[in-house]
This record gives C-alpha cells, structure tokens and sequence, in this order.
C-alpha cells in the first residue's frame, strides 16, 4: 500500500484502500501516562508570561481532579474551550519549544508497565498510535519519547503561524477519535486493533476495534466493560 508523503503533522492519504496494517491504539492520559499532559504544559505557559498564574492555578486543581478520578464530558469541553482561548493569538513558533520540553516530562512518567506494552505491541509487529484529545504538537512529542510509529492529537486552527482560538477538524474526543484516526491514516481497518483507554468517552473508539481493553477504567466505562466481557487492566 503507497500513502502520498507527509506535508504536516497528518499525512495526506489519496487513494480509497484502507489502512490495514494491525493497529495498536493507545489513549494518553491516565492510560499510558497517570494524570493529564495538559498540566505540564500549562506550567511552561505561565513561567513564559503566555497564561496568568490563576489560570494556572485552575490547571493544577483540574489536573489533580483527573489523576484521580478522570474528567467527564463538561469537564473536558470546559478544558478544551480554555485552551483554545489560551492560544487564540498564539505564534506557533512560541508553542513549539515548550510542548516539545512539556512533552518530554509527560513521557518520563509512563509508567514501565505502560512501556512494556508499547514494546510488546511494537514486537508483534503492530503500527503503535497514541490517540489524544491534548494538542497534537504535545502529543507528537510524547509519542516520540514513548516509541509511538503515530501520534494523533487535536489540531487548532492557525493561519500566518499564529492559532485561531479555532479548530482544524474535529475534536479527537469521543467519536471524534474516530474521526481524527480515519483523517489521519485513511479508510482504518480496526478489526484485529488492540484499543487501550480509561474513559467512557472511548466507547465508540473501544467498540470500533476487534480487541478493547479498559485501562484503569473510570465508573462509566468500568460499567461498560463489565457487561461486554472486556478486559481490564491496570498500567500504574
């Protein structure tokens, strides 16, 4: 199968077949690493004057919410309008420096559990994605450390080098996973894929694939998992 070259962060797929390499797709926060990869980066942003320190502060309060019980739906919609807002304005090239430094120190905290199973999948010979609703320049990074072959996160809209306050496509949450995954890779045959998340908001992502597991799953999910049979596992 020959896939056009690749003129950003997504390749751009032309012809129809599908992508039918086996898949290993893993969720980011509180499945491959403890808590959100949002904070570390909003901590670089304050230092460098970018968010105030009471934004921050609200950061580090959601950040502990997460780690310890995962967030719902409002929850991340709210996250996710902030930081939209946060960068509305934002020169790219301002950005890249600190995600590539946040996104190092998220992928220190994998836990070895977590490597493992990347390792594990990337032995059998499985195209290992990293799938996260967090900034795909962030997720890039983490996917780099972490020995992910794809990292597919949100992408915001930016025009001249600088982000809108806007999206480009849909957000990679929920179904829109879906959605990120398939304008990442092209038509994706999930069949025999491995899925790997901690969120009810993964159901349609977790029922697409021929091999869900729930990680370290919050109530939602757990109740899900419990009544299809799937695995449940624990990384940390």
């Amino acid at each position: 199968m020959t896939h056009a070259p690749m003129t950003g962060s997504d390749a751009v797929v032309l012809e129809a077949e599908p992508f039918t390499t086996r898949l290993a797709i893993f969720d980011l926060d509180r499945t491959l690493v403890p808590g959100s990869s949002l904070a570390p980066l909003a901590r670089l942003l304050a230092d460098a004057g970018v968010i105030s320190r009471r934004r921050l502060v609200g950061a580090a309060v959601q950040h502990a919410r997460f780690a310890a019980r995962g967030a719902s739906d409002a929850d991340v919609q709210r996250l996710r309008a902030e930081a939209l807002s946060v960068v509305a304005g934002l020169d790219r090239a301002v950005l890249l420096p600190l995600t590539v430094e946040a996104g190092a120190g998220v992928a220190r905290t994998a836990t070895a559990a977590a490597r493992l199973l990347l390792q594990l999948h990337r032995e059998r010979g499985d195209f290992c994605v990293i799938l996260s609703a967090s900034p795909q320049e962030l997720v890039e990074v983490v996917g780099e450390h972490l020995g992910a072959h794809r990292s597919i996160g949100t992408r915001g809209e930016i025009v001249e080098g600088r982000f809108t306050g806007r999206l480009d496509g849909p957000f990679c949450y929920g179904a829109g996973k879906l959605q990120r995954l398939t304008a990442a890779l092209g038509p994706v045959d999930l069949t025999s894929a491995h899925a790997y998340a901690d969120s009810g908001s993964d159901v349609p992502l977790l029922e697409a694939c021929g091999n869900p597991v729930a990680v370290q799953p919050d109530r939602r999910l757990r109740t899900v998992a419990r009544a299809r049979g799937w695995p449940v596992i624990r990384l940390a």
